[in-house]
């Protein structure tokens, strides 16, 4: 069986360069020894101390980065030509130089954007710091020496409110990092202050940017065997969530695998067939297309025309950033592979965009079975299903409770039936 390494970045608290490298270095500690080694060969560890800890945000177990100056640190200069020569000139290993000298250009690049100079004129504040600089190297020496990898990332927070920087009080996220989140998929968790980093951003933008497509395309994490994880903490605490970054390790070639095998027996027996007890296994298709030019209430409409279509499983959208800084938001309808090219047609005339991207996917589903309980008015579905530890779950139809007014009487309705079928 083949092995396809994976590794799907969690944002829980958001994500800054030493985030990155704490939970890089959690799920990969045979990889420590080198890491350090990078910094001590760039020249950085003459200048700072550095150490992984472990530590707890909001009760998980976490590793933090910890970077502390030495007595008399040099001051680096800021300006991003000084900077790349100062990594070239470095006895850092290639493939590693060139992965640091790659994301420090993306950071360039966003600063000569926002404040409209030459990438050659640009002169950074906060990445010239000696532990920015950590972050990037450590960050690219653990990229380059984890192996052959693919990388997906969920959304990134977007965070809110003032950020203090060397031009003033600005708007969260900076405009640095703002640019740096165009084309990835991003929400509004509800948590005041920076949530993402220049630094953070550009390493996300430089691992999704290996894969070859569109960056928003990398949000969901693969199917496949869970091998791993490692959690980094930022420095601070969030008041409503631990201030993470997870990495998941994922065998593809594991999961791929059993799908294939199963799809195989279903198209044999032309069925889907039982995956184990109580589940199936099928393919559905996937349709995911970006929207910028409809209003919220005209794409809620068409959805609902959508999800009427023969075969759509489900319609739903996220929100995001497009091209331009523009607002967007990211439709994903799923349907019935045999239904793909009617369900398409449908989100072309019922939408305005101009085309979308299909996939097939392994879908594993448990097994359900209705029941009706109550007569008259109070006749209401239940769905039960059997969980693969033998638990019994049962829940009434949502569309049967939807025309009982208030919450806690339809949450009253639903605990009644529920006891009267159990009875």
């Amino acid at each position: 069986m083949t092995t396809r390494r994976h590794v799907h970045l969690e944002p829980v608290g958001g994500i800054a360069g030493d985030m990155f490298v704490a939970a890089m270095l959690d799920l990969f500690p045979e990889h420590l020894e080198a890491c350090w080694q990078d910094l001590h060969d760039c020249g950085v560890l003459a200048h700072v101390d550095i150490s992984l800890q472990a530590g707890m945000s909001k009760g998980l177990t976490v590793k933090r980065l910890q970077v502390e100056l030495t007595a008399k640190p040099a001051k680096r200069t800021g300006n991003y030509r000084d900077l790349r020569q100062w990594l070239a000139d470095s006895a850092l290993d290639t493939a590693v130089k060139h992965r640091a000298q790659a994301i420090l250009l993306t950071l360039a690049e966003a600063e000569a954007q926002v404040h409209g100079v030459d990438i050659e004129q640009v002169h950074f504040h906060e990445v010239a710091d000696w532990d920015s600089i950590v972050d990037v190297v450590a960050a690219a020496s653990l990229i380059e020496r984890a192996g052959p990898l693919s990388w997906s990332c969920g959304a990134l927070p977007l965070g809110s409110g003032l950020v203090r920087t060397e031009h003033g009080m600005l708007p969260v996220p900076a405009p640095a990092t703002a640019w740096l989140l165009r084309e990835l998929s991003v929400w509004d968790d509800g948590e005041p202050g920076e949530r993402v980093t220049p630094t953070g951003a550009a390493i996300v933008r430089s691992v999704l940017s290996l894969e070859g497509s569109r960056l928003s395309d990398h949000v969901l994490k693969p199917a496949g065997a869970l091998r791993s994880l490692g959690c980094g903490a930022g420095q601070r605490d969030l008041q409503q969530r631990p201030n993470v970054l997870r990495c998941l390790l994922i065998d593809t070639g594991a999961g791929a695998v059993s799908a294939d095998t199963l799809s195989n027996t279903a198209q044999l027996h032309g069925a889907a067939p039982l995956a184990s007890a109580g589940q199936l296994v099928d393919e559905v298709a996937q349709l995911s297309f970006d929207i910028d030019d409809m209003t919220p209430e005209e794409l809620s409409v068409s959805l609902e025309y959508i999800r009427a279509e023969s075969g759509v499983l489900d319609a739903s959208f996220q929100l995001g950033m497009g091209k331009k800084g523009r607002a967007m938001f990211m439709v994903t309808v799923l349907c019935r592979s045999d239904k793909e090219a009617s369900v398409s047609e449908r989100c072309l005339e019922e939408t305005s965009t101009l085309g979308m991207r299909v996939r097939t996917l392994h879908r594993r589903t448990l097994e359900r079975e209705l029941h009706e309980v109550g007569v008259g008015e109070d006749a209401a579905g239940i769905k039960v299903v059997r969980r693969p530890s033998g638990t019994i779950t049962v829940k009434v139809e949502s569309d049967d409770l939807a025309r009982t007014p208030g919450l806690q009487a339809r949450r009253l309705r639903a605990r009644r039936l529920q006891a009267s079928f159990e009875s």
